[in-house]
């Protein structure tokens, strides 16, 4: 595998982390823990299968469903991208040259943080 691949690998890794982050309580009991186990405790497909007592090629189905359902509700409610695009106008809020009135400063990351996601 290429350093490119590895870098790919990575961000697809941090997406899914992301959009698990977002809409983990839409999935299904075993989604959840098989998305949990993959992503916060590192474990191979095999060593998942094992935990949930299912079969690798069932732990590996099930992560695909996983991530094609979080991918797919994400591609409905653009809520990551909507965070992302949130963060990026109160960061150019931020670093306006001359500096914004502190009024409008606040008023602007008030109405990114409440109108959207929490934690932007």
């Amino acid at each position: 595998m290429s350093f490119f691949e590895d870098d790919f690998l990575l961000e697809q890794r941090v997406l899914l982390g992301e959009l698990f982050d977002l809409y983990a309580s839409l999935l299904t009991e075993k989604q959840r823990q098989a998305c949990e186990l993959m992503l916060r405790e590192d474990l191979s497909i095999a060593e998942m299968g094992m935990e949930l007592g299912m079969t690798r090629q069932g732990a590996h189905d099930l992560v695909r469903r996983s991530r094609d359902f979080l991918r797919g509700i994400e591609g409905q409610l653009g809520l990551l991208g909507l965070r992302k695009r949130c963060s990026a106008l109160m960061e150019l809020s931020r670093e306006c040259d001359p500096p914004l009135p502190d009024r409008v400063s606040a008023e602007i990351e008030g109405l990114l943080r409440d109108g959207v996601v929490s934690d932007v």
